[in-house]
């Protein structure tokens, strides 16, 4: 039966199922483990497996007593005929529809779009809530086959709810699958005290893929370098486009002005030292990195992508917002707040009032009433 659910009388403590494609260092993944973590924290049985085996390590520190689970010993060859690709995909989800028949979970919780529809087929019949939930604005995803979009229409119409970050996003999910999704923002998890001084440092942090827009951040780095020469730029992450931006520094005479740290674990501290964070995606689901940079007090700069940066800052009251690749306005704005750090300390103090607006037990309660099904005040928008 689509979306059923057993009731919770015939066990006392909730047991979930989550699921996305691997554990590796971005903002979905993190999510989904922080999640993970405040539901075990609840003592609820929480099983988190991934598609994905031993190729791609876990980047960030899951509770060791959630039950972690792989469901492949080995990501699928590069180059596969469509026969040997549907046998693959048709294992996985043979899979995971053991796990979730053997675990007998109050609901299945998966992240991202194949993922999502993977999850949903192997459930099928094993009357168990499924819930799905898009990370990014699927109207700007254009990595997303004709085939997974078909899917996805196919499927999503037969989750318990579908979930999306921003109310763009819903809308989009509505109107494309026939679904009325529900809206739940990321959550802040609880910010560690760093004991650090904001000093002269620019900090772009993100997976280095054209979306995420790290060259304008250096084009308009180059183009106020030679005023402000105390200031350096940070670039926290790594990704596919690394050699690229790298040469890109060589050509703009950045190489002694610009830093590639790769993945950084203490990334709050980060946060804590940098004079102003950056944010110039070209488009996003729920930015992680936008709220956490204002929840640890950090001045910020983001481009009004779709979607996601415009729910979280109002422009000139908690931040920064300007138009996506105008290289010249983010070579303004980070001008302006070098030039006057009072404005930008007073922005950087109205930001961390995000702390309560996306507080973690309020956003987290959410999740778990979609989840179990419970009749609370959900609104459909945030």
């Amino acid at each position: 039966m689509p979306g059923g659910i057993k009731h919770l009388t015939e066990r006392r403590v909730p047991r979930l199922v989550l699921v996305i494609g691997s554990l590796g260092c971005g903002g979905a993944e993190r999510a989904l483990v922080d999640m993970a973590n405040h539901w075990k924290g609840l003592d609820w049985d929480v099983t988190l497996a991934t598609w994905s085996g031993s190729e791609i390590k876990d980047f960030y520190e899951i509770d060791p007593r959630i039950h972690r689970v792989a469901l492949t010993s080995h990501s699928a060859p590069s180059r596969i005929s469509r026969f040997e690709a549907m046998r693959f995909i048709i294992i996985r989800i043979l899979r995971l529809r053991r796990l979730i028949a053997q675990r007998e979970p109050d609901a299945v919780l998966s992240f991202i779009d194949v993922s999502n529809v993977l999850t949903i087929l192997a459930s099928a019949a094993l009357r168990v809530r499924v819930v799905v939930s898009e990370r990014t604005n699927p109207s700007q995803n254009q990595t997303i086959s004709r085939f997974w979009k078909f899917s996805r229409w196919l499927t999503y119409r037969c989750a318990g709810a579908v979930v999306a970050q921003t109310n763009d996003a819903a809308a989009w999910l509505d109107n494309q699958c026939g679904v009325r999704s529900l809206v739940i923002p990321n959550a802040i998890r609880r910010m560690p005290e760093v004991d650090a001084v904001r000093g002269p440092l620019i900090l772009a942090i993100g997976r280095l893929t054209r979306e995420k827009g790290i060259d304008t951040v250096l084009r308009a780095f180059a183009r106020l370098s030679g005023k402000f020469r105390e200031w350096r730029l940070v670039i926290a992450g790594d990704g596919p486009e690394r050699s690229a931006l790298i040469s890109l520094c060589e050509e703009l005479n950045l190489n002694e002005r610009v830093d590639f740290v790769g993945e950084v674990r203490d990334v709050e501290s980060w946060f804590a030292r940098a004079g102003m964070v950056v944010h110039a995606s070209r488009r996003e689901g729920f930015p992680n990195a936008v709220l956490e940079a204002m929840a640890m007090g950090a001045p910020i700069i983001c481009t009004n992508c779709p979607s996601g940066p415009s729910d979280i800052i109002e422009d000139r009251v908690n931040g920064r917002l300007i138009a996506v690749d105008d290289v010249d306005a983010l070579a303004v704005a980070m001008t302006e707040f070098i030039e006057n750090p009072r404005f930008r300390l007073g922005l950087a103090v109205k930001a961390l009032k995000v702390r309560d607006s996306y507080e973690q037990n309020m956003i987290m309660g959410r999740w778990s009433a979609a989840l179990l099904g419970q009749r609370v005040d959900i609104p459909a928008r945030f």
